[in-house]
């Protein structure tokens, strides 16, 4: 090799080398970069105890769960819950008492006498009592409102609830008082009872059933469910999984079984068969979901007759009951619903929906008054317990609005 040659490998060895070197120190000055930031960021982090501000009220008692779990995947965070206080009625009215009485209280901050009827019917006619109970509760404003030029609003209040109480006592007397679902079900000497379920699409009756299920099993009863809405693919599965949640919820020697044959598309066997197995087997209840339905679909609810009438083959007082599920946010629809339901089965309770998140909890009150059936149970939340026996007198309380 030339000694030329060996001078340019020698040069091109040393710029690769410097090179390099070059590279070493960039990458050696980030990284003392990177750490004098930290330092710095935690040093301006650690503050003096006096510099601190005045520490928060400690929040209400929580728990701490350690392990997380969602959609099968374990999470290790800590998650900080709140202990949540279980929904009463008069929470769960506070919509209702503020589109109704709210309303009220605010017509009556005008001078004008005739105004203030005005507002107060407008009020009336609007909050889904139903004309006939409208004009009962107008009459007593108006009598009260016409007795003095200076009509004070508790006036009309007292007299609202006296009339409003008068309207639900003889129809919600005898369940006055019953705080269990099975108080409100009159177990037979010998067989299971039988509840029959009914209503339209999205009212929420398989939510309603899992729901007093879970009640139910929790008593100590041995519960049997029979998916009779054969027309609906989901059905079944939306109920199986209802009752497992109830059967979960429950302790002691309460179970629950869900009866759910494969391949049987006519409902009245469905619900044959299962009062059927309820009595041989020991059963305490027998809990029939049926397939939702308008009321206008003559044909359907001709279905819902012939149901009842094969469940009597097997006891003859079968079903002992017939409730209806209504949504409280239909208002007069809801009414309507249950006018037909009972021309054709003969209701004899009705189970209301979603209360907590309507104002138009006042259906409650035109159904009593309109239909003469009583209100059973009121849904008050999503919760498997958030389903409540409805007492009449709270109920009024609370859409006028507690003192």
């Amino acid at each position: 090799m030339s000694e030329a040659h060996s001078n340019q490998m020698l040069f091109l060895l040393g710029f690769i080398g410097l090179l390099f070197l070059v590279v070493i120190v960039v990458i050696a000055l980030s990284q003392s970069k990177k750490r004098k930031s930290k330092s710095e960021l935690k040093s301006e982090g650690s503050v003096s105890p006096a510099r601190l501000p005045e520490a928060p009220e400690p929040l209400p008692t929580s728990s701490s769960i350690p392990t997380a779990v969602v959609a099968g995947v374990a999470k290790s965070e800590t998650v900080s819950v709140a202990v949540e206080a279980e929904p009463n009625l008069h929470q769960a009215l506070r919509k209702t008492e503020e589109n109704f009485f709210g309303r009220i209280r605010r017509a009556f901050s005008q001078a004008d006498k005739k105004a203030v009827l005005e507002e107060v019917e407008e009020v009336l006619y609007t909050s889904d009592l139903g004309p006939t109970t409208v004009q009962k509760l107008l009459d007593t404003v108006e009598s009260e409102l016409s007795g003095s030029e200076m009509a004070k609003i508790d006036t009309v209040k007292s007299s609202l609830r006296r009339t409003m109480l008068e309207i639900l006592e003889p129809v919600q007397s005898a369940d006055h008082g019953k705080v269990k679902v099975a108080e409100l079900l009159k177990k037979p000497e010998s067989g299971p009872f039988v509840l029959m379920v009914v209503g339209v699409n999205g009212a929420g009756k398989t939510t309603s059933i899992g729901k007093i299920t879970a009640q139910l099993a929790s008593q100590n009863y041995r519960v049997l469910v029979a998916a009779g809405d054969t027309f609906r693919a989901a059905a079944g599965g939306q109920l199986k999984t209802w009752t497992d949640r109830a059967s979960n919820a429950s302790s002691g020697e309460g179970a629950v079984e869900i009866y759910w044959p494969e391949n049987t598309k006519d409902p009245s066997a469905v619900a044959f068969d299962a009062v059927t197995k309820a009595k041989s087997q020991g059963f305490d209840f027998v809990i029939l979901d049926t397939a939702g339905r308008l009321h206008t679909q003559a044909h359907l609810m001709d279905e819902l007759k012939k149901v009842k009438r094969v469940m009597a083959k097997v006891i003859e007082s079968a079903p002992h009951e017939t409730w209806i599920v209504l949504d409280a946010n239909s208002g007069q629809n809801a009414l309507m619903q249950a006018k037909e339901f009972h021309q054709a089965l003969g209701l004899n309770g009705v189970v209301l929906t979603k209360m907590d998140g309507t104002a138009k909890g006042g259906v409650a009150l035109g159904v009593v008054d309109q239909i003469g059936i009583p209100v059973k149970l009121v849904g008050i939340g999503e919760k498997i317990n958030h389903l409540k026996t409805f007492d009449y007198s709270e109920y009024v309380d609370s859409i006028l609005g507690h003192e």
